[in-house]
């Protein structure tokens, strides 16, 4: 079964246009501290766009010491203001248990503040916390809407989620081909992970109207150029085995195992194709 993908920290999706580059660009320590003084000044006078940036600031570290104590004091005035990406920073720091004591549940009262203003990484969030039964009770039925949500907001995490919820059937209905179109959607923001499902679904399906073994190689092939995840190797070794070519996948199981020695997964699969090729001669 293909897991959901991890909780994506929010700090590395948002870009703050103007707070990491005030910083950033100054010219010397004696100007980044007055860009960094006037940033904390139309903070404390009520920008809520200054709190954000001034409690990224300190969660990064850009021209002051780490705080996360700090980070969180204007991520909160911020959020106090219903700005919902403050509200999506609070919920990843209890997340995380950053600057306040880690809880799940706190976690999912801020996430869900923030989806319900339909901020697109929060809905996915939430609905990975629904999925895994984080903070909240287990409903696979909320994860799926929460994953549409996002999904009709184009953010490719949740294409991908939702290609995982349709291939697994929790959720919705068990069915590969719109398992399939879900993926398609990751793979067209060229997302790795979702040409490795994809791959792997085309590779491994018995509907013929998904199978095809040589897209599998493709797609597979690009995953394995996009990322060292042996899971990709693997998957690649799986769609030259569907395509006929078992010494192929044998040499590229060989090199998932090579990075992953101990992966029973891996193993077996190996002992699969060799046991085929043996056969086959």
């Amino acid at each position: 079964m293909i897991k959901f993908p991890a909780i994506v920290l929010a700090a590395a999706l948002l870009v703050l246009a103007s707070g990491r580059a005030l910083a950033q660009s100054s010219p010397d320590e004696s100007a980044r501290l007055q860009a960094i003084g006037d940033l904390r000044q139309q903070a404390l006078a009520g920008d809520v766009n200054a709190q954000l940036q001034l409690g990224v600031i300190y969660l990064t570290g850009d021209g002051v010491a780490k705080d996360d104590a700090q980070a969180i004091i204007w991520f909160r005035k911020a959020a106090d203001q219903t700005n919902p990406v403050a509200e999506r920073y609070m919920a990843e720091m209890y997340f995380k248990g950053r600057g306040v004591p880690a809880d799940n549940m706190e976690a999912v009262k801020w996430l869900r503040m923030s989806a319900e203003q339909d901020d697109a990484q929060s809905e996915y969030n939430l609905a990975v916390m629904y999925s895994q039964g984080l903070g909240v009770t287990k409903n696979l039925k909320l994860a799926a809407e929460w994953m549409q949500k996002a999904a009709d907001q184009n953010l490719a995490a949740a294409l991908l989620g939702m290609g995982v919820l349709y291939e697994n059937g929790q959720g919705v209905p068990l069915d590969p081909i719109i398992a399939a179109k879900w993926y398609q959607k990751a793979v067209d923001q060229d997302n790795a992970q979702a040409m490795n499902n994809l791959a792997l679904l085309m590779a491994t399906s018995k509907n013929t109207a998904v199978r095809d073994p040589e897209q599998a190689i493709v797609l597979a092939t690009k995953a394995v150029a996009a990322s060292s995840n042996p899971d990709y190797l693997d998957t690649l070794a799986a769609a030259y085995f569907a395509n006929g070519q078992t010494d192929r996948a044998i040499d590229i199981e060989q090199k998932a195992l090579a990075k992953a020695p101990d992966n029973e997964d891996y193993q077996k699969a190996l002992q699969n194709y060799l046991g085929a090729a043996h056969g086959n001669h």
